[in-house]
Parts: C-alpha cells; structure tokens; sequence
C-alpha cells in the first residue's frame, strides 16, 4: 500500500514527539526517588499508624502493613514457647542397626536375583502393509536402517516373530525373551 508523500513525514513528526514526551515522563519519574529507595511503598492501613501513647513501633509490627492477614500476636506466641527437646540429630545419619546374630550361627546371605535381561536395541518406526497382503516395518538398530518381515534376523540377534499395525514382536536370541515393540504414533 503507498501512503501520499506527506503522511509519511508527519507521522515520523508524530511519533518523533510521542517518544519524547515518553522519555520526559520517565525521566520525571525517576528524578525524585532515590537509589537506595526503590521499591513501591504500599498504603499504611489505620490500624497500623503509630499512637502518641505508644512506642514507636518494632521491625517485627513494620509486617503488619505488607499483609493484613499475618496475625502478629500469634506469631509472637508462638515464638515465645519451648521447644520440645530432640533426642537426636536431624541431619546425623544414623545406620539401623545390624540384626543379631547367634555366636556360632552363620549370618544367612540374602538371596541374589538374577540380572535383568538385556534391552532390546532393536527400535521400531513404521509399519506397511503391502498390497499381497505381507506386512513389513521399518526398524533402527545403531544408527541402521532395517526393512524386516516375519521370520527375519536382525544383527544376528534379534528375530521378528510378528508384525501387527500397533506393535512388533521381536525375539532376542541372546537372553530368548520375547518382546513387544510398539510403532510410534
């Protein structure tokens, strides 16, 4: 779209004058605040203002005007009671203790679990049906792409026993597990 060769000058005069009207109110806004006092001082609630009859107030009452809601004389109460002894250390660790063992006794071993099985490495990524009716899927294993069917061995490892849309069954020939892959979606 072009602009007549005149809109274009006044409008940069507009906001010329714009930015420096904003530059001059900001800068008035921060003429009479000082470094130290930046942050914003709320309203002091009537029930807080200082009485002539009483003291000045403490810190712990300048709460008070932040949030309403902090109930100082509880606090207060709360803070004056004694704490309930501790019999020990949060932050010592402590061992349970060993069970006993009779003298002559020998301490039983736990029984050791076999180790897992390996995981299969195999990753499945896609599956296709093809138009004779086989069904074929797209897998990766080391950064290696595979088009595999059933009965095929992959990496002379791992055997595919099924292919269905959601999933592919795979049997590893190292551990003998069979194992259910799903497809990503």
């Amino acid at each position: 779209m072009k602009l007549p060769a005149g809109i274009g000058k006044w409008g940069s005069g507009v906001l010329g004058a714009v930015s420096l009207l904003l530059g001059v109110n900001l800068v008035m806004q921060f003429r009479g605040t000082r470094a130290a006092d930046s942050r914003p001082h709320p309203a002091v609630p009537h029930a807080a203002q200082a009485r002539p009859d009483q003291p000045a107030p403490r810190a712990a009452d300048d709460l008070a005007r932040y949030n309403s809601v902090v109930n100082l004389e509880t606090l207060k109460e709360l803070d004056a009671r004694p704490l309930s002894g501790l019999d020990r250390n949060p932050f010592d660790f402590v061992a349970p203790p060993a069970p006993l063992v009779k003298p002559g006794q020998a301490a039983a071993a736990p029984p050791v679990a076999p180790p897992p099985p390996p995981p299969v490495l195999l990753k499945p990524m896609g599956y296709n049906e093809m138009p004779g009716g086989g069904k074929a899927a797209l897998t990766t294993l080391d950064d290696q792409v595979y088009v595999v069917h059933e009965g095929d061995v992959v990496a002379a490892r791992y055997k595919i026993v099924k292919i269905t849309p959601t999933t592919l069954t795979v049997e590893d020939a190292t551990s003998h597990q069979t194992v259910d892959l799903p497809f990503p979606p």
